[in-house]
């Protein structure tokens, strides 16, 4: 083993490609909490990438991408399995286009960046995505969405490069995208660069735009955990209260309750609404024997949110997940991804 990764490093060294030795995840990771990588490569240039990729084939290494772990659980301990991140290549690249706006974007780039670019460009579809800390890349991967916006519908195609190392241009059409789904999620490429157009009908002007926009980060900062070191949704569904509400008679009572006394709560007294949230996740985490353990529980906003209250153990975070995973049962797919068998 540690022939193995001095020869990585000597490799890295030679080639001038960044990278971290011992690097904590906890240090970025949006929850907070997961090991530590022995070799956390930062690659600047599609070059980079390229070289890396042929390098680990040759020489039969396993490694693994992470976009901006804003999604991803990763175990405790030590990770030997050099991880390669793209957060140095974030780039949006504007082609001329009379029709409208033509993009391309590099898989490091943040999802709020490119939706806050096409929105002060006057463009609208994309304000949605304000607020979703992924990456590009990550963002393409789990076919995104929010508000009313997802990451591929003004999507034209995909540059990745196949475990080989060679560049493939994969169109809209064979990317098989469905709701928090992909291509990618069944096949090992790396997504380098994404190609959007936008239609000249999608311009509304940058005022009219940012106005929507704006209503939507307005309405995260009330309905979504921002206080505490969250994945964001647990769960890839729209209503996980709604999903519930089919698993017994208790869910069923309780979710029709909770909607007309939201309602009520909401028109006529609107301050007391987020304390009227917590009650409900309180509620919702009894009937799902989902206590707080450990230093990780349900946000108050939300029981499809993990929030960390101080710890950087991810292994009880995953024993959470896994937990409320069994107790919703078939109702909702889980979204988060937990990495716990990396080596």
């Amino acid at each position: 083993m540690t022939q193995k990764f001095n020869l990585i490093e000597i490799w890295l060294n030679e080639n001038k490609i960044k990278y971290f030795k011992d690097f904590k995840l906890s240090s970025k990771s949006w929850l907070k909490a997961g090991g530590i990588v022995k070799n956390f490569i930062t690659p600047e240039t599609e070059d980079d990438c390229i070289k890396l990729i042929k390098f680990f084939r040759k020489n039969d290494f396993k490694f693994y991408i992470l976009g901006n772990i804003s999604n991803i659980i990763v175990r405790d301990g030590e990770i030997f399995t050099p991880i390669i991140n793209l957060y140095k290549i974030s780039n949006i690249f504007e082609k001329k286009n009379e029709g409208g706006l033509n993009l391309k974007v590099n898989a490091g780039t943040s999802t709020t960046k490119f939706s806050k670019y096409v929105t002060n460009k006057g463009f609208t579809g994309c304000e949605g995505l304000v607020g979703i800390p992924g990456s590009i890349g990550g963002g393409i991967f789990m076919n995104t969405g929010s508000y009313g916006s997802c990451i591929s519908e003004f999507l034209i195609s995909v540059e990745c490069l196949d475990y080989k190392g060679d560049i493939k241009i994969l169109n809209k059409e064979e990317l098989n995208f469905g709701f928090r789904q992909s291509l990618f999620q069944k096949k090992q490429y790396l997504i380098l660069n994404v190609n959007f157009y936008i239609s000249k009908n999608n311009f509304i002007g940058s005022t009219t735009a940012l106005s929507k926009m704006q209503k939507i980060i307005n309405n995260r900062s009330t309905t979504q955990e921002k206080k505490l070191p969250n994945l964001g949704s647990i769960f890839g569904t729209t209503n996980l209260y709604k999903d519930l509400k089919n698993k017994n008679f208790f869910f069923y009572f309780t979710y029709y309750f909770y909607k007309i006394l939201s309602f009520i709560v909401y028109k006529f007294f609107k301050k007391n609404f987020p304390r009227f949230r917590k009650i409900t996740v309180k509620i919702y985490s009894k009937l799902l024997r989902l206590d707080s353990t450990k230093g990780f529980s349900l946000s108050d906003k939300t029981i499809n949110c993990l929030v960390n209250k101080g710890t950087i153990k991810a292994d009880d975070a995953i024993k959470f997940i896994k937990k409320m995973e069994n107790k919703i049962g078939k109702c909702a797919k889980l979204e988060n991804i937990i990495l716990e068998d990396i080596e």
